[in-house]
């Protein structure tokens, strides 16, 4: 009996059918290789120069931007959790610089991950196609980068998290075709990604040019959370998908061509990636063949396709783990190698089923990301505001997935929707242990970027749930640390875990509720 179809922060459409009774699944069984289990070194150290940083998105942060689909989207009745708007009790970044500037210098971090706004910078396609960005944007911008700099904060720019230009994605159009299913949106993000670093290169080395390409397109065409809004519509969102596939390629070389100025000195001028959304996969029943064939399938697509093309050149048109296909394609010179570092958003695990509950087309499999209880009996996990298992073991896991490409890998994003905050300190620390464990082993990790530093709006769940390291006054815009972030602050500061500070930490408690 289906029990329901619920909405969540980055996309995936989840499926809660069946009794608990009846599923089994590997994913309390820590059984993820080296990765895996309560054992591990007594400590974990990392380097000079590493990145510590954290994440926002404009859309997320900012007040103003009303030009872009979400702003219709949010606007619209019925879309948005409590009906929470970003230009109403939002964060408002760009009027409080100098508070999130000052929250990043307070707990000792050097580098902050945020996005340039297309729609704010060209609000109308006539804008864009004279080159006559609002000023007030460009003000906007300049002072955060300028600021970031005085305080000797490394900025990692995107350029694509989500929300797109209205003139490209009409939300009250949903049946034609939209943003990245538009042929013309490749080539404009093209010269959009140009022109960013032309005038921006001076200040920025790291560079992601889009962000979750697989959820947005799931968020989008399948659950339909995110504009246009669409139920299971796979193919449309597979062309979406690979669209920003090809869109990457480009914008890797137009940002290599257009940054040529060494920001930070190290003899790079330019690190060009996107950011995956990446988890692990265990079948729902893994003495079932069918369940641990689909597991190992939604991991591909999940983790490798989009990799495989920027790095390898390798095109699965079909996506079924193949390269003879009449429109695959096998190190494709006009794709391999676009890739100069791997970024990971890493977040949870994930149960798959091949027959139980709605199988997505082309995927084939039922997914499940949350309230993972309710189908492993087994799964003793604690669990974030979100319904998410706790699962530091998985970035180990995600990291040693990644490291086989060959490049160097920043964590892009990682947190969890605590409002209590009761949980965010053992959460950090059992997820940097993983992480310096990962580079004990070898794993070129030069980065981690906590999501998020300051609370923000959702998505589709507005206001609630909170993943920031810092809240904010609603009237005033404030900023107030959360007791976390001397967590966080202490282990920048002595650049070390200790497996004894982990276990040290207070024990999960169980979920809050923030609203």
């Amino acid at each position: 009996m289906r029990r329901g179809l619920r909405i969540t922060r980055e996309g995936f459409i989840l499926v809660c059918l069946l009794g608990a009774a009846t599923c089994k699944s590997s994913a309390g069984d820590g059984g993820d290789g080296g990765a895996g289990g309560s054992t591990g070194p007594a400590e974990v150290t990392f380097p000079a120069g590493f990145l510590w940083g954290s994440a926002t998105a404009g859309f997320q942060v900012e007040k103003g931007d009303l030009h872009t689909d979400w702003a219709h989207w949010a606007a619209t009745a019925g879309k948005i959790k409590n009906g929470d708007n970003p230009d109403t009790g939002g964060p408002d970044a760009l009027a409080h610089v100098d508070d999130d500037v000052k929250a990043l210098t307070d707990s000792g971090q050097n580098a902050y991950r945020f996005s340039l706004e297309w729609a704010r910078f060209y609000p109308t396609r006539a804008a864009f196609d004279a080159d006559t960005p609002d000023a007030a944007a460009v003000a906007a911008y300049d002072a955060l980068f300028a600021k970031l700099a005085a305080a000797h904060i490394t900025p990692m720019v995107t350029l694509a998290h989500f929300s797109l230009p209205d003139w490209l994605s009409d939300v009250t159009h949903p049946e034609a075709p939209q943003g990245w299913e538009r042929p013309e949106t490749t080539d404009l993000f093209t010269e959009f990604t140009k022109r960013m670093a032309t005038r921006y290169g001076k200040s920025v080395d790291y560079w992601i040019t889009v962000n979750e390409p697989l959820n947005l397109a799931l968020g989008g065409y399948v659950q339909g959370s995110f504009p246009p809004g669409l139920a299971l519509q796979m193919d449309r969102a597979f062309v979406v998908v690979k669209a920003q596939a090809i869109a990457h390629t480009r914008a890797f070389d137009a940002i290599h061509a257009a940054d040529t100025i060494d920001a930070d000195g190290d003899g790079q001028a330019a690190r060009v990636s996107f950011a995956a959304h990446q988890r692990t996969y265990h079948p729902l029943d893994a003495s079932e063949p069918d369940d641990v064939a689909a597991a190992k399938r939604v991991q591909f697509i999940a983790n490798r396709w989009f990799l495989d093309v920027v790095v390898k050149g390798n095109w699965d048109d079909d996506l079924d783990e193949k390269l003879d296909g009449p429109k695959d394609k096998t190190a494709d010179p006009a794709l391999k190698g676009r890739c100069d570092y791997v970024g990971v958003n890493y977040y949870s695990d994930t149960l798959i089923s091949a027959h139980r509950g709605v199988v997505i087309p082309i995927i084939n499999a039922a997914i499940y990301q949350d309230n993972l209880k309710a189908y492993s009996p087994s799964d003793d996990r604690a669990t974030t505001d979100f319904a998410w298992d706790i699962y530091p073991e998985g970035l180990g896991a995600v990291l040693d997935e990644a490291a086989t490409y060959g490049r160097p890998i920043i964590i892009t994003e990682n947190g969890i929707a605590d409002a209590s905050d009761a949980n965010r300190p053992r959460f950090l620390l059992e997820h940097l242990y993983q992480l310096g464990w990962a580079k004990q082993r070898g794993v070129d990790v030069r980065g981690y970027f906590h999501w998020a530093l300051v609370d923000n709006f959702e998505w589709a769940n507005g206001f609630c749930p909170r993943f920031g390291l810092y809240t904010y006054d609603k009237a005033t815009g404030a900023r107030t640390a959360r007791a976390s972030v001397a967590t966080y602050h202490r282990v920048i500061s002595e650049g070390k875990v200790t497996r004894a500070q982990v276990d040290a930490a207070p024990p999960y408690v169980p979920p809050s509720v923030c609203r």
